[in-house]
């Protein structure tokens, strides 16, 4: 488990930030409602504010958060 991901099964429904790394090398990051939880791919689902659903690999987490309202 990372330190720095603070995002929870409880978080459910919550909007997150995530930053995160990236196969190829780069970093990633998604901002949006936490929508699901991919238990097989150990992958987080955000739901971002234009529609577009982002996965979020929890391996690659490098910091993840509540977003307060």
């Amino acid at each position: 488990m990372n330190p720095n991901n603070l995002v929870t099964l409880d978080d459910l429904g919550k909007r997150v930030t995530f930053q995160f790394d990236l196969p190829n090398g780069y970093r990633g990051e998604a901002v949006g409602v936490f929508e699901h939880w991919d238990e097989a791919a150990q992958t987080y689902m955000v739901r971002k504010k234009d529609g577009s659903e982002v996965r979020v690999p929890a391996r690659g987490v490098r910091y993840g958060k509540v977003i307060p309202e």
